[in-house]
């Protein structure tokens, strides 16, 4: 779970360097909360089943501010 976490987060900061160094823009791609999230969610399974809890409990708070993030970064899009 832990590994699978950390490539998804890869690929979101991949897609967010893309954005950032080729197509010279300051805007977060929507990818990288996207990714996270799902990195944040596998992170906090990896924990609940090593019985750390806390760090369960911060993965999903993470993983609820990511999508927060994400929500606001589409709909923010589609009105533009």
């Amino acid at each position: 779970m832990y590994l699978a976490g950390l490539i998804f987060t890869v690929i979101g900061w991949a897609f967010q360097l893309y954005e950032t160094l080729i197509k010279k823009t300051r805007s977060i791609n929507a990818f990288l909360p996207a990714t996270y999230v799902i990195a944040c969610i596998l992170f906090g399974i990896n924990s609940f089943m090593a019985g750390d809890m806390f760090y369960a409990v911060m993965d999903a708070v993470c993983a609820l501010l990511a999508l927060i993030v994400f929500l606001v970064l589409v709909t923010r899009k589609k009105n533009a």
